[in-house]
């Protein structure tokens, strides 16, 4: 049996400028490789008042939540949560009113939660609107991020812990947590979820 090779040869200088450009901006490889949709985080209480009395009388019952969360999902379908960068946290102009982060506190349940084996089988189950964390600023504002999604908890992001700005100051590697959704079905995953904002 006589097989012939056939040379393959590739030419790298083609993805020359891609590669200058991630190197340049990096997100650009998250807009490349994952889905992105946007979670509002129904805003809470007294601040929800606050913002609806700044609304004139015509639109007082239609404040729309400004707490915008990132649901980034990969190829294998894992989910990154985070803040998205309309958030007022990511806002400049509005981190003028309400401080820089000074704490980020995970919930008890995400904090105890058992994340080992293959398929996470003890892992921390999680609806939409289960919080995952607090985030407290300097002038003692709290912002709640919530899951997003169905499924269950792969990850929490700990640096957070020791180094709470990192959620402003890089909002990639600042993400909240990691979560593997209860369905394949991308209609159902991002059902509480918009696909901009």
């Amino acid at each position: 049996m006589d097989v012939t090779s056939t040379q393959i040869t590739y030419d790298i200088s083609a993805y020359a400028q891609l590669d200058e450009q991630l190197r340049i901006k990096p997100e650009l490889y998250l807009d490349r490789y994952f889905v992105q949709q946007f979670f509002a985080c129904a805003i809470a209480g007294k601040r929800k008042h606050e913002e609806a009395e700044s609304v004139d009388a015509e639109t007082k019952d239609e404040v729309i939540p400004r707490e915008w969360q990132y649901v980034r999902m990969a190829p294998n379908k894992l989910c990154v949560i985070g803040l998205a960068s309309s958030h007022p946290l990511l806002d400049p102009e509005l981190r003028k009113h309400i401080g820089d982060v000074i704490k980020v506190e995970f919930a008890d349940n995400v904090k105890n939660s058992v994340i080992k084996g293959k398929r996470k089988k003890q892992s921390l189950r999680l609806m939409p609107s289960t919080k995952l964390c607090t985030i407290h600023t300097s002038d003692g504002k709290e912002y709640v991020v919530r899951a997003a999604i169905k499924g269950v908890l792969m990850e929490w992001n700990a640096r957070l812990e020791t180094d709470p700005t990192l959620v402003s100051r890089c909002p990639e590697q600042g993400f909240v947590a990691i979560i593997k959704p209860s369905t394949d079905d991308n209609q159902k995953i991002f059902s509480d979820c918009v696909p901009a904002i």
